[in-house]
């Protein structure tokens, strides 16, 4: 692997005048190749490539006959023709201008040009298999014939701009490289502006005001759509470089927020949170997506470099985060990570497309993750039990467990928000599936975590569980009085009576992904929860999470008492932490123990000298707020930033 951040500052600040457009073309097909071998790692993999090819230019290991919609295998066959044209561009490689190899990425083409093999999803003959090919001819440069590029042009055209979000930049960049190779420079010119007019905020599509990144409609897709956005901006700002297209500007400025302010709060250890990886969370999808994000960022240190030094450091942020749009808050501590995903009337909870997540209807329902070193969910997906993820409270009698509807199912009910003071703050929900309602609200501190639920009712198939975690067991296990104790991480009930058990368990990755065959796993599960019975009526839960507890230690357990829960009632839930009331009101309501009183339903933090405010259900104007004797109206925000934290002083 080469120094990816080096070269590319070198080739970024190399003595490269602003060119004039009538040389651009020429200027970025050079870097073009220069981007793609610079990130080269394939020589070792194309050597076999070379060595097992046919004479048709096919592969026995490839399943040319196959229709599958999502990682559609057919298609690497030109996944390996790309990496076999970057090993022949590369000045760095034993095959560089290879003959033999250049032979051979030909055959290969000529036998998909004359196939032209489709898939049924619009994506593979829209985006993917364009894509591909054009990024294969032109890395080939002057080794293309003439013949070849025309007779590939009915392939290529089946892509055109439009759509919108991250399907919008692939088509635009599709039509950028055939403008690239076929010498049409007004298409490349319109081409990179509906690239650049992507790098927008608004309330549709692809960048959102919390720097979330949403397709697909109303729904989370950092891990997907986002992590190509992200990728398509670094490379296309790489090869663009010098010319008269040039990234910069306010561009740049919503590029490096979304890096800065929305990417870099989901990535730990080298790993995106599960709940950042939207349906595509496949085996390896956590390290792969989280390798990628992190060449980004390295990328991103020659893009932007008067901010080089925090694209360098902020995967090791502290603080507190809400995503308000996505309905998602994160809590980064020094050696601990953790994230609560909801979903509402507004917000899309979970998908499934192309037979990817099919257990996965319960991703956005308050599920609650913990991360230490970054491996403890870690392709754990086969081994869980998809009706107790981690936070979730759940129907255990419920056999449906693929997301509904088109795009995805949204969440029951239209309170669900996110507050925060840049290091602790709240997420709360109204849970609601089919007849079972709940009130769930997570406080995240700084050592420490406490859930609640309240108004646990309805009539359910099977016993509901409220699942307190779901991991992969690491050493043993522990319990004293109210506390458990397992892989430094202690669990405390205050109310509600916790179920352990510990089992190695037999699972399947087709159960998610059933496409893509049969892929038995076992390994060793710590499962904790607590049953609420079957047709609950008003059952509540109560317990706190410290996340980092020496093993064994519990004299610390004994003595720690850093929080009290003020109320916990189905219309108020309150938490006091170092001298701050966090409170959830899912109505107008009184705070009798704080004298708090509110006009409608809120999310509050009070201090002494601030007050912070929240409309989870994205419906007020304005909030009342009165505390011994001081009234306050609140102004909220309205549009695209509802749900927006507001800081009110002196209070």
């Amino acid at each position: 692997m080469k120094n990816f951040a080096l070269r590319f500052a070198v080739l970024l600040f190399g003595l490269c005048p602003v060119l004039l457009s009538a040389g651009d073309a020429e200027v970025v097909r050079r870097q073009f190749v220069e981007y793609f071998v610079q990130t080269s790692s394939y020589e070792s993999s194309v050597a076999k490539y070379l060595d097992r090819m046919n004479a048709d230019g096919t592969w026995e290991d490839v399943d040319y006959a196959s229709k599958r919609r999502g990682s559609w295998p057919t298609r690497d066959h030109l996944n390996r023709l790309q990496s076999m044209a970057v090993v022949y561009a590369d000045p760095d490689a034993r095959l560089f201008l290879s003959a033999e190899l250049k032979a051979a990425i030909l055959r290969g083409l000529n036998h998909w040009i004359e196939k032209d093999y489709l898939n049924d999803n619009w994506w593979n003959p829209e985006i993917g298999v364009p894509q591909t090919l054009a990024t294969t001819m032109l890395l080939l440069g002057e080794a293309l014939p003439d013949k070849t590029l025309q007779q590939a042009q009915p392939i290529l055209a089946r892509s055109s701009m439009g759509k919108t979000g991250q399907n919008k930049v692939w088509c635009a960049g599709i039509a950028l490289m055939k403008g690239l190779l076929y010498d049409d420079e007004v298409l490349s010119r319109k081409a990179v502006g509906e690239i650049w007019s992507e790098l927008r905020v608004s309330a549709e599509e692809g960048i959102q005001p919390d720097w979330s990144f949403h397709q697909h409609g109303p729904q989370l897709q950092f891990g997907n759509y986002g992590v190509s956005f992200a990728g398509d901006m670094v490379m296309w700002a790489s090869i663009l470089r010098g010319t008269e297209h040039a990234l910069g500007g306010d561009k740049l400025e919503i590029l490096r927020n979304y890096m800065l302010d929305g990417v870099s709060w989901i990535i730990w250890n080298g790993r995106m949170d599960i709940s950042g990886c939207g349906r595509q969370n496949d085996e390896g999808c956590q390290a792969d997506k989280g390798r990628i994000t992190q060449k980004q960022f390295q990328a991103m240190q020659a893009i932007d470099p008067e901010f080089s030094s925090q694209y360098e450091k902020v995967l090791q942020r502290v603080g507190f985060n809400g995503f308000w749009r996505s309905e998602m808050a994160v809590q980064r501590r020094l050696d601990w990570y953790a994230s609560v995903k909801m979903s509402s009337t507004r917000v899309i909870g979970a998908e499934t497309c192309n037979s990817e997540n099919m257990q996965g209807r319960h991703l956005g329902d308050g599920t609650l993750l913990l991360y230490r070193d970054g491996s403890e969910y870690e392709d754990i997906n086969p081994l869980w039990d998809w009706r107790r993820l981690p936070g979730t409270t759940c129907d255990q009698g419920m056999d449906e467990l693929t997301p509904r509807g088109v795009s995805g199912e949204f969440g029951g009910a239209d309170f669900s928000g996110v507050i925060g003071d840049e290091l602790t703050g709240i997420a709360a929900m109204i849970y609601k599936r089919d007849s079972l309602s709940a009130r769930k609200a997570t406080f995240m501190f700084d050592d420490h975590i406490v859930c609640l639920g309240s108004g646990i009712s309805g009539e359910t198939i099977g016993a509901v569980y409220t699942s307190v975690e779901q991991s992969h067991l690491k050493g043993e296990v522990s319990q004293s009085n109210e506390w458990i104790l397992h892989n430094g991480t202690a669990y405390q009930f205050i109310s509600g009576q916790p179920e352990l058990r510990t089992k190695t368990i037999a699972g399947n990755w087709s159960l998610s992904f059933p496409t893509r065959g049969d892929r038995p796993v076992s390994g060793e599960v710590f499962s904790l929860w607590i049953d609420h019975g079957k047709s609950p009526v008003a059952e509540n839960y109560a317990y706190r999470i410290f996340p980092r507890i020496p093993s064994g230690d519990m004299d610390f357990l004994q003595l720690n008492d850093s929080s009290s829960v003020l109320m916990n009632s189905e219309i108020v839930q309150a938490v006091e932490n170092d001298g701050k009331v966090y409170a959830v009101f899912y109505e107008a309501g009184e705070l009798k123990s704080s004298g708090i009183q509110v006009s409608g339903p809120c999310l509050l933090i009070v201090s002494n000298e601030t007050l912070l405010v929240a409309d989870p259900t994205h419906s007020l104007r304005t909030l009342d707020v009165s505390m011994e004797g001081s009234r306050v109206t609140v102004e909220l925000p309205q549009g695209a930033e509802q749900g927006k934290t507001v800081k009110v002083h002196d209070f």
